[in-house]
């Protein structure tokens, strides 16, 4: 199993916290469906962002 970095993966953890709390501010009436694709779509952009911030150097 492959290693990965733990600032990146604290820092994906806060992006996706982030995002869902700015989602549920902004729009507070949506449906399950839309709350699933917005934590999926901000955990992808927060990993790329996070990798390339804090890269695992092995």
């Amino acid at each position: 199993m492959k290693k990965g970095s733990t600032g990146m993966a604290l820092f994906t953890g806060l992006f996706v916290g982030i995002v869902f709390f700015l989602s549920e501010y902004f729009f507070p009436n949506t449906n399950l469906i839309t709350k699933v694709i917005i934590a999926g779509v901000s955990a992808l952009v927060g990993g790329l962002i996070g990798n390339k911030l804090f890269p695992y150097k092995s």
